[in-house]
């Protein structure tokens, strides 16, 4: 039988794909005027003839791509067409799709905005840019219950970001995605932070990394003193390559460690944390490395005398993660249990394959998967994570 058949299917991981003017029309005027083009630029000729057919679909004039889009979606849930896919750029069409592919909820990230203001030097850019995202991202979720919005939250003035993400829970954004390295010399953990957690915590909202939360492989290693030749795709509004891949997860290994061994894991025990679209062959290794970290060098920090629990076990208790389709994500269940891993699609960017849905049932039906593993796997775990 199909683990598709009679089970409740959330989907962690999905996106919208903002089209010309998108965040420009939530963000005041200031804002809208000195907004950065970003690290992919959405105005690039080489554009025009994918957001001109995106354009003509969504006007109506081209319904034959439209029906197509539609009956291969169930057949395809992953069937990737960027700016033309179903529900990718229209919140209407975004919740009939959900329906056809049978999830019962979907959590949406923005692509590229946040590169438009994330890195700004003027700060008014930088939480003006936050508001304008969040007010779209919670615009785009606002008449479906089952559309859950992802916000941005910068943690550049930890003050100011209370006021930016006290405007992110009154819009209704159900979860929060902020960077991972240290910012401006303080550790995650700093305790200038722990008010946002407090924030967050008492709203049910967890606080999310994604892929682009921290730095990749850093320019140096990319120094060989041989010239290398790197094909672009245009479809591809990521920026990861292949040097990142092995990598990617060693920004986000810091933040947890930070959030563990200093304590905030300890101080807000409700505070879920979300790990999306970063992998997750790495988590069987990270957990061990925790505990034996606290373990065999414990009694040289007293802080960590102040943890009651193992670090492994905060991990368990409120850390979820989603692995990537390509992954044996059926030995990573079995080597981390049952409460950790999330189902997603990363739809309808390309890196989420063509069947999401048949990768991860071969890969957990190769280990035997009870049916209570399975039922973490595809809701339980993100009913947790999402505060139902």
């Amino acid at each position: 039988m199909s683990h598709r058949e009679g089970r409740t299917i959330h989907d962690a991981d999905s996106h919208i794909i903002e089209s010309r003017g998108w965040l420009e029309s939530y963000a005041s005027d200031y804002v809208k005027d000195n907004l950065e083009t970003g690290v992919f630029d959405l105005n690039m000729k080489a554009l025009d003839p994918i957001m001109e057919a995106a354009d003509k679909r969504l006007a109506g004039e081209d319904p034959e791509l439209t029906e197509a889009l539609k009956s291969d979606l169930f057949a395809h849930p992953g069937k990737r067409n960027m700016w033309s896919a179903y529900g990718a750029v229209e919140k209407k069409e975004r919740s009939d799709a959900v329906e056809i592919m049978g999830v019962s909820s979907q959590l949406i990230f923005p692509s590229v905005g946040a590169g438009r203001f994330a890195r700004s030097k003027d700060i008014e850019v930088v939480y003006g840019g936050c508001d304008a995202l969040n007010r779209g991202m919670a615009d785009f979720c606002a008449d479906d219950k089952r559309l859950h919005a992802v916000g941005y939250l910068s943690l550049r003035d930890p003050q100011r970001a209370q006021t930016s993400l006290q405007l992110a829970l009154e819009l209704g954004i159900n979860a929060i995605w902020i960077a991972s390295d240290a910012v401006d010399g303080r550790a995650p953990s700093h305790i200038a932070y722990d008010p946002l957690w407090a924030m967050m915590e008492e709203a049910g909202v967890p606080v999310t990394l994604h892929i682009g939360s921290g730095q990749n492989m850093p320019s140096a290693y990319m120094n060989t003193g041989v010239e290398r030749v790197l094909k672009g795709n245009i479809g591809n509004i990521e920026t990861t390559k292949p040097k990142d891949l092995p990598v990617i997860h060693h920004t986000i290994e810091r933040w947890i460690t930070c959030m563990i061994y200093d304590g905030v894991l300890e101080r807000f025990p409700k505070l879920k944390v979300g790990i999306i679209e970063l992998g997750a062959n790495w988590v069987p290794a990270s957990l061990m490395n925790l505990d034996m970290g606290v373990s065999l060098l414990g009694k040289f920090d007293q802080n960590l005398k102040k943890l009651t629990l193992k670090p492994s076990e905060y991990f368990q208790r409120q850390i979820r993660v989603g692995p990537l389709h390509t992954e044996n994500t059926g030995w990573i269940l079995k080597n981390v249990g049952k409460d950790i891993l999330m189902f997603n699609t990363d739809y309808p960017h390309p890196e989420g394959g063509k069947d999401p849905f048949g990768a991860f049932e071969k890969s957990l039906d190769a280990v035997s998967a009870t049916p209570d593993e399975l039922d973490r796997f595809y809701s339980k775990n993100y009913e947790d994570y999402i505060g139902f």
